[in-house]
């Protein structure tokens, strides 16, 4: 029987089934902001309906083609079919098993009256909005107002404005998944919108429900104000004579629309519907949408007869908060430029900048920001630097190295791999890196500093959103992250989640100010545990309810030494945990307060993992921490050496509840290959016979134990022709930076459909499909 999806609940991948707009509003109401409570009538119902109808003698049977050539400048046939199309969808019965279905959830939310919106989900980013074309139904929460609400919503895709509109933009109205959000509806003692551009708020306010302004029959009150400050500039009284309510109670059988219209007092004409205080709070709002989102549009808001102010609708600016378009050199300046050095791509993005190369530590302190770094090698307590730095050089590290990975977290053009940067680079002289291509140009003295952005359209973040969820994956797909400036950007992904909360790169800002050692003495551990809960806490809030899945720090040798002053590799990881379990345990704390603080969607994993002792030893301190103390606590360990490729019944028999495969590390000890050397972009692939065999049997053997299985390392982004065995194997997430969620959803949406087109035609066949359980 087919579900309904609350706005508490809905994740990323639900995204198609729930539309646009009820999409946006539950990631909002997610992470906290005032959004009403409701449920959404999947676009699965509405395909179903429009079906059954096709099925009987119905001029919809012919729509979809009639939609397309449908001449609907012949004004006589367009109403006649949108009229007839409208009549046979309200004339039609649900099923009884849906009435029974939405009534009852209807009572859930506890209101006399109910609003049903459109959300759409288009097979194409549109740029026109589409307010005022499918308008909204209200109406009494009763089963048969319910049910005819319903259709009467379902049925506006169909009046002659709809008709026309679509044909005109060459959409069919096959193409269309129309889904439903319901929501309670109150009288209201005011409402109105807020506009958000840049550093300015306007205001629009009426008395009761907003239908006035939304129907052009009031002039509202009108607010400017300066948003960094909250200062008002200027303010204007409008012209309101009258407003909307709801009725009183209807009879059980009343199907009217609940809302009446009535005069305003002449005292409400002259008076501002805003007071102070609540003009307070939506500036406060909009405050925060910015510094947490960095929001641009405008909100839908309404004041309740409670006083409590809610947010209705939310319309994001889409140019406004679109990226960048790439940099792209003048003609002048490549001419003006010679090539310097070449590498490996490490992050893409071109930068003009002046270089500064940094021998060691103490020529940190005067790299100005905007600068291109050059160095050795990257090192993590370098990260406050990192973040303001146009581009990054290094002579080591591969592309699976830590350098290049904080890189494409952080959007920085970068190449390492760059023999002989430090001795053919130098400092203050003005350099071209382009990090698509791994080149480092040289620009003259003479040569213009002026850049001119790329001629193609830029993408903008929900067209790309847009297109690359033009098919619903079963597999997760997740996020790899560390620092929270990524956290709003990455949380508005169509992904499931952060599969993998890399602690080393997350800490390292902290250790910038002082060394590990200092932090982990009696008198500054309360600090740094503070320090790790707000920290982990960021990215709970940022992307609650979708689980984190934390990784606990492991000193990694030779980059990540540093933390804990020790360089043997047989101390990384858990076994290192059981030589000193101090910093273990004050993680495991800090975990503990996050969650505790009503944060539950935090997971831990372990690392470095080498047998069934050290995993025991780590899971007695995390139950003895009271994480465990929580049903839906995930312990999972990393897969990244061998060993756990033979151990790991035995570990789940001791408790491991998930596992996550670390490709960059597993493929190094497997094939005896340095990832951080030079070599490594030769030798370190996770295609040799061997990782992929490995790869398989892990996720064999999780699929058999019935646990979850993640792969987080660069593997599926380096080779997307591994997403296809990945799938076919079973595989339950992919976990990957920012940057490459596009790409890997593409690659894992082509995956499932070849699997479910090969079982498809092997059921045919009369043959048993081998889809992974």
């Amino acid at each position: 029987m087919k579900e309904l999806y609350w706005l508490d609940r809905i994740q990323p991948s639900d995204r198609l089934s729930v539309g646009e707009k009820a999409f946006v509003l539950s990631q909002f109401r997610q992470q906290g902001y005032p959004i009403p409570p409701g449920f959404v009538i999947s676009t699965e119902f509405w395909g179903e309906f429009i079906e059954n109808l096709e099925g009987k003698a119905s001029i919809l049977t012919d729509l979809p083609y009639s939609s397309l050539h449908l001449d609907v400048d012949d004004r006589s046939t367009l109403q006649r079919v949108a009229r007839q199309s409208r009549q046979e969808i309200l004339g039609a019965t649900l099923p009884a098993e849906w009435r029974s279905l939405f009534a009852t959830a209807a009572q859930q939310l506890q209101s006399c009256a109910l609003i049903l919106r459109v959300s759409l989900s288009l097979p194409h980013s549109l740029e026109e909005r589409f307010s005022g074309l499918l308008p909204s139904q209200v109406c009494w929460c009763e089963p048969e107002a319910l049910e005819l609400a319903i259709k009467r919503t379902w049925a506006e895709l169909f009046s002659a404005k709809s008709l026309f509109y679509w044909q005109r933009r060459g959409i069919g109205i096959e193409q269309i998944d129309l889904a439903i959000l319901v929501q309670p509806l109150e009288n209201a003692i005011a409402s109105g919108t807020a506009a958000i551009d840049s550093d300015c708020l306007e205001i629009q306010s009426t008395w009761g429900l907003g239908y006035s302004i939304l129907r052009g029959e009031v002039l509202p009150d009108t607010y400017q104000i300066q948003l960094s400050t909250g200062q008002i500039k200027t303010q204007q009284l409008g012209y309101k004579i009258r407003a909307y309510r709801l009725k009183s109670m209807p009879a059980p059988t009343d199907r009217d629309v609940p809302l009446e219209t009535y005069v305003l007092a002449p005292e409400e004409q002259e008076r501002y519907s805003l007071d102070e205080t609540t003009l307070e709070q939506l500036i406060q709002l909009a405050q925060r949408l910015v510094a947490e989102q960095q929001f641009s549009g405008s909100f839908e808001w309404t004041l309740s007869s409670v006083s409590q102010l809610s947010i209705a609708q939310i319309r994001p600016n889409l140019s406004k908060q679109a990226p960048a378009a790439s940099l792209v050199p003048t003609r002048a300046v490549m001419e003006n430029s010679q090539l310097l050095l070449t590498g490996l791509s490490a992050s893409p993005g071109k930068a003009i900048a002046v270089a500064r190369a940094i021998a060691d530590d103490a020529h940190l302190a005067a790299v100005p920001a905007g600068s291109i770094l050059v160095a050795r090698q990257i090192n993590p307590h370098w990260l406050p630097w990192i973040k303001q730095a146009a581009g990054i050089i290094a002579e080591q590290g591969g592309i699976t190295s830590h350098t290049a990975i904080i890189a494409r977290e952080l959007g920085i053009p970068a190449i390492v791999n760059a023999t002989g940067a430090m001795q053919r680079v130098r400092t203050g002289e003005l350099l071209l890196l382009d990090g698509d291509k791994g080149e480092v140009y040289r620009l003259k003295e003479e040569s213009p500093t002026v850049t001119e952005t790329c001629p193609e359209t830029p993408i903008q973040k929900s067209e790309v959103q847009e297109s690359i969820a033009d098919y619903p994956i079963g597999t997760q797909l997740m996020v790899n992250l560390s620092q929270p400036s990524a956290i709003a950007k990455a949380a508005a992904l169509p992904v499931d989640g952060v599969g993998l909360l890399r602690s080393e790169w997350m800490i390292s800002e902290l250790l910038s100010q002082k060394p590990l050692e200092e932090w982990l003495e009696p008198s500054q551990q309360s600090h740094l545990v503070e320090w790790l809960t707000q920290a982990i806490g960021e990215f709970a809030k940022g992307f609650a309810p979708r689980p984190v899945f934390y990784r606990s720090i492991d000193s990694k040798a030779p980059e990540f030494s540093f933390l804990l002053g020790k360089k043997s590799s047989e101390q990384r990881g858990t076994c290192g945990y059981q030589l000193n379990p101090t910093l273990f345990e004050l993680e495991l704390q800090a975990l503990k307060q996050v969650s505790d603080s009503g944060y539950t969607n935090v997971n831990l994993i372990l690392p470095f993992v080498r047998g069934v002792e050290e995993f025991s030893f780590c899971r007695s301190r995390v139950e003895r921490a009271g994480l465990l103390d929580r049903q839906t606590f995930q312990l999972w360990i990393m897969a990244e050496v061998p060993s756990v490729i033979f151990l790991l019944p035995q570990l789940i028999r001791a408790g491991v509840r998930g596992i996550s495969i670390g490709t960059n590390d597993l493929t190094q000890f497997l094939l005896a290959v340095d990832r951080e050397g030079a070599m490594s972009s030769d030798r370190l692939n996770a295609r040799h016979p061997a990782m992929l065999a490995a790869i398989q049997q892990l996720v064999r053997l999780a699929r058999n134990a019935a646990i979850p299985c993640s792969i987080c390392g660069q593997a599926p982004v380096q080779y997307p022709e591994l997403v296809d065995r990945l799938v076919q194997w079973g595989i339950t997430s992919i976990s990957v930076e920012p940057e490459a969620v596009e790409r890997t959803y593409r690659a894992i949406a082509r995956a499932e459909r070849r699997l479910l087109l090969k079982a498809s035609r092997k059921m045919l066949s009369g043959d048993r499909p081998d889809l992974p359980v």
